[in-house]
């Protein structure tokens, strides 16, 4: 809208283009009933802004524009909108330098053709959207003129759909496909909308970051840091010796393959960093540890599963995350892609809310109901004790602060250790 006006008018008129711009053309002698239905701002609003509205509207009526009845004077020198009418719909929309939505949706469905691409999904969503605007619908919150956001956000899921993401951050990556480093970021609700069939269940009532971290748009570098009884087999078929005290760190979009030399203890992965530093340096046992980051891609889940599958099913899995919604459905995520094994959290019961040095903002607590209802039973009776605690104390606290504590695992003894069977190595090639 070209011209500027106060709120209350805005209102009004914004009633009056949505009745008048139709996608399926543009319409005539149109006329809004003022009412709190329609109009509450103004039907609610003192007499001295209503006065500012009725000068507001003075210009158009006196262009002809627009034609206003009016209520009987309910003050001396006070009267109020009745009904306001809008006799030709296409000199109204010029006046006030409204596109007709008729050209923006011929426009958007010219542009929506390109954006297919071959990839199903993509195409379906396409589809999807372009008959919703054809009908004059809305697809949820998107209508044609949020065209362009439509485009950027195809364009990132035909990318996740065809590149290798090779590790990169969401702002490089968005460098690589669109010249700045906000696009993403500035879009990723769009994007999440665009994408949400190829976002795990579980990361679906996260918030947008963690929404875009599921689909490998991270904001750092999503680098897998991972120590076991293992050599990772690279793009170029080189061995990376995850073995060593420190472990090592590995972009899992250039790993083919494992090469395992034994059998750990148990498994434990981490969503805090700086607390798997702290565990690797001062825990040295026979488990296996790995850093996923924030909520893990589904190619960083199937790398997951790979691991898991190349073990023993006697091997026990833990994750240790913070203890927040994200960290709860991460454990889920997890344990959808465990082969049918129980991945148990790990210092994430309501004994180390308590002991939390820096409490967060609170939990949600009916999330977490339905979160258990659906849970197994390790995360069901954990979400149980944690929803029993007094208002008061359930809140989201990070994990990087707790105490080092080791898993109080039943350690494998249907294979040896893998400094026994060290020169017996087992290949498994499992990534393709």
């Amino acid at each position: 809208m070209k011209l500027n006006f106060d709120p209350v008018t805005q209102q009004l008129l914004q009633s009056l283009i949505n009745l008048v711009n139709r996608s399926t053309g543009i319409v005539d002698d149109v006329r809004l009933p003022v009412s709190s239905q329609y109009a509450g701002s103004y039907v609610y609003a003192s007499p001295t802004t209503r006065k500012l509205c009725h000068d507001s509207l003075a210009p158009l009526i006196d262009a002809g524009v627009i034609e206003c009845s009016w209520h009987l004077k309910v003050l001396e020198d006070f009267e109020t909108l009745k009904q306001i009418h809008v006799p030709r719909g296409k000199v109204f929309l010029d006046h006030l330098g409204v596109s007709p939505q008729v050209d923006m949706v011929a426009n958007a469905a010219t542009l929506l053709k390109n954006l297919k691409c071959g990839v199903d999904w993509i195409d379906q969503k396409v589809n999807e959207i372009g008959e919703r605007w054809r009908l004059g619908a809305r697809y949820l919150a998107l209508g044609p003129e949020n065209i362009e956001q439509v485009q950027i956000a195809a364009l990132v899921a035909k990318n996740l759909a065809t590149q290798k993401l090779r590790g990169r951050s969401l702002r490089a990556l968005s460098y690589d496909w669109f010249g700045g480093p906000h696009i993403i970021e500035e879009h990723k609700q769009v994007i999440t909308l665009f994408c949400e069939s190829q976002i795990p269940a579980a990361a679906k009532e996260l918030d947008y970051n963690d929404q875009l971290a599921s689909l490998g748009l991270v904001r750092t570098p999503s680098l897998m840091h991972l120590r076991g009884p293992v050599n990772m087999i690279c793009d170029d078929e080189k061995l990376i010796d995850a073995g060593g005290w420190a472990g090592a760190a590995l972009c899992h979009e250039f790993i083919r393959g494992i090469e395992r030399y034994g059998a750990p203890d148990y498994v434990l992965t981490f969503e805090d960093f700086t607390l798997y530093q702290r565990y690797a340096a001062s825990v040295q046992d026979g488990g296996m540890i790995l850093f996923l980051g924030d909520f893990p891609s589904l190619k960083l889940l199937d790398l997951y599963e790979r691991i898991v599958t190349s073990l023993p099913r006697s091997v026990p899995l833990y994750h240790w995350g913070n203890i927040d919604l994200a960290g709860f459905k991460t454990v889920v995520a997890l344990e959808s892609f465990a082969s049918g094994r129980e991945v148990k959290p790990f210092c994430m019961s309501a004994k180390e809310l308590a002991e939390n040095p820096m409490p967060g903002s609170p939990l949600g607590l009916t999330k977490l109901r339905k979160l258990a209802f659906g849970s197994t039973k390790a995360i069901r009776s954990l979400l149980v004790g944690i929803a029993s605690l007094p208002d008061s104390q359930v809140r989201e606290c990070p994990s990087e602060a707790l105490p080092i504590r080791i898993p109080d695992y039943q350690a494998d003894t249907t294979e040896p250790t893998a400094a026994k069977i060290a020169a017996q190595t087992m290949t498994d090639r499992l990534l393709s």
